[in-house]
């Protein structure tokens, strides 16, 4: 089974995640806790971008490389502190 790493941030920054080492031309979806990530975000190529981030963006997100939706990164986020 894959191991989570952990990205510690600080509430109301902004906070890229990369998906693993891919190519940033590589197209990918992102889940959060296995859902789709509701919270305002942007993505570019293999980055998830979340905007002013707080406790309720804290959570295991994973990303999938389309088109066949094979796991690459398991990110564990943390945020806190101001």
């Amino acid at each position: 089974m894959e191991v989570a790493r952990n990205q510690y941030e600080r509430r109301g920054s902004d906070v890229t995640m990369q998906c693993g080492s891919l190519e940033s031309d590589v197209s990918v979806s992102w889940k959060v806790n296995g859902t789709d990530i509701e919270a305002q975000h942007q993505l570019n190529g293999p980055k998830l971008i979340l905007t002013q981030v707080d406790l309720d963006h804290n959570g295991l997100y994973s990303c999938f490389q389309n088109p066949l939706g094979e796991r690459r990164d398991t990110i564990l986020l943390h945020v806190g502190g101001k």
